[in-house]
Order: structure tokens, then sequence, then C-alpha cells
């Protein structure tokens, strides 16, 4: 039985950097994770989709651990809580699951505290507790978001989600912590790569919000993370050139990986039968499937 106070929260998944905007720029997803919280005697945690008898069922679950963030940032001690999640969001592969349970523990618990926090507070925790902003922003604002970090304060513009294009995404059946994805960067680009970024990110953002779909696969490309974290993902340089050769508009590393992501104007099954086939000559197994953008970040559900 639910407990009577329990609230239901629905968070997308979300793409980050889009190539070029590393740590800046995110696209929710119309793929979602489900919250239900409630306040408890004693902490109860039910778990079923992705996830289910390998996420923590304790005061470790990321869920948890942001929903008692708030209650501290509010000065409210909570005995216990009860929570059942279901995750569609696939783990450790570059679509937001950990930023979906931050925003979702984050959006229950300051309904159920009536804590009154707005959605740019709500914002500053999330990236404090993900340690960037570019899953977050989406998955709390939805659409396309694009985020900078001043003296520890973030900062975000959303834009509606370019609605017109697919969104494909090629899965690959083996997990990529964003902590080992990360710890291959290196300390210092060389300036040519570092201004290459710039107008790289300037360019998509301004083609996804113009429609300008053409120049994507210009725009799109990356000097900053890709090109280090390729060595984690067997095949990424084949896949996203077979998927362009394909008819895509746009295809790039998905976050920190290992899902690759595809923008194209048509649901072409040939763009994704070629990124499948490519992992698979690279002797990497994967899933693929189409999506979309989602203009809707996390929401309470009646």
């Amino acid at each position: 039985m639910s407990p009577p106070n329990l609230v239901t929260v629905r968070v997308p998944a979300s793409t980050a950097n889009l190539g070029p905007g590393f740590d800046c720029l995110g696209l929710a997803l119309q793929m979602y994770n489900t919250v239900e919280l409630a306040f408890s005697a004693s902490t109860e945690v039910e778990i079923t989709g992705e996830g289910q008898g390998q996420l923590p069922q304790g005061p470790r679950n990321l869920v948890l651990r942001a929903a008692e963030r708030l209650a501290s940032e509010v000065g409210v001690a909570v005995p216990g809580w009860f929570l059942r999640q279901h995750n569609d969001i696939p783990l450790a592969r570059g679509l937001g699951s950990s930023s979906a349970a931050i925003v979702g523990g984050l959006v229950a618990a300051n309904h159920l505290l009536a804590a009154g926090l707005d959605n740019r507070g709500l914002l500053q925790i999330a990236a404090e507790l993900e340690g960037h902003p570019d899953n977050v922003a989406p998955a709390l604002y939805g659409g396309l978001t694009a985020c900078c970090v001043e003296g520890g304060e973030v900062f975000c513009l959303r834009f509606p989600a370019p609605g017109e294009l697919a969104v494909g995404v090629a899965i690959p059946r083996f997990e990529l912590s964003t902590e080992h994805a990360r710890a291959v960067l290196p300390e210092q680009v060389p300036f040519a790569d570092a201004v290459f970024n710039v107008s790289h990110a300037a360019g998509t953002l301004a083609a996804l919000v113009s429609g300008s779909w053409e120049v994507l696969g210009t725009v799109m490309q990356d000097r900053l993370h890709q090109p280090y974290r390729a060595p984690l993902v067997a095949g990424l340089a084949e896949v996203i050139a077979a998927a362009q050769e394909a008819g895509a508009c746009g295809t790039v590393l998905s976050g920190s990986g290992p899902t690759v992501v595809t923008f194209a104007e048509e649901r072409r099954d040939a763009i994704l039968e070629a990124m499948v086939e490519t992992f698979a000559r690279c002797n990497v197994e994967a899933v693929a499937f189409w999506t979309a953008p989602s203009n809707e970040g996390a929401a309470l559900v009646d």
C-alpha cells in the first residue's frame, strides 16, 4: 500500500555536450524515470526497471541523497523515506540516469517539504550533487539548455527543443562511469582546440535553435573530450562516420558515453542499422532505437 503523502515525479533522460558543448549544452529526451517519494517512520526503497537489484536501497541511493540534501537545506529532519522508483533510463550509458535520480529526489522532496525552491534553486543544488550542470539542467527544465558556472553559481538558458528532429540512440551493452570517462581527459588542451570548440559549440546551439539541420554534421565536431574518450568506446569514430554516411544530420557521443546519439529529420532505419552493424564489426553489441527531444522537464504526476 502506498503512503498517503506520496508524491510522484517523472524525469526525462538527457544527452549532454551535444559534441563540442562540454559541460555546457544538454537536451532532454523522451525517455523517463519515475520517482515516488513519501515520508515514513523508517526508510524503505523499491526499485524496478533499470538498476533493479543493482542500485543501493539505503542511504546511498542517489534519489534519497538528493531528498536528504534538500531537507538539510531547509532545516528539516526526516525520520525516514518511502521511495519507489521505476527506471527506464539505462545506467552509466551517458543518458543522464544519475541526473534524473538527483532531480527526481529534489523535486519530490521540495513538494513534500513545501520548501518553495524555484527551479533555479533546485538547479544549483542538483549541479553541486552531480558535479556539473549539463545533464541536470535539461532533466529539470526540459528542452535544450545552455549552462555556465560563475563563482559557484549556475546560470542556465533554456530553449524549446528542436521538435522536428528525431534522435536515434545506439547503446552499447556495457557501462562506462562518468568518473572513468573524466579521468582520461587532459588537464590542458592546445589553444587551437579551445578556439575550435568555442566556435563549434556556438554553432551547435545556433543550428539547433534556428533549425539549420544541414550544418549539424560540421558544427557538432569536438576536440575537447571525444578524441580522449574514443579508446573507451571501441569503434566510436567509425560509428559516427557510418551514421553520417547513412544520412544523419549530426552524430556525437552522448555525454561521457558509451551511447552514441544521432540526429535526423526523418526516422531512417538505415542510420541506426549502420550504427549497430558498425559497432558489431568492432566487437561491441549495441541496441538502437529512435526517440525525440522532450520539452517537458521534471514534473509532478497526478
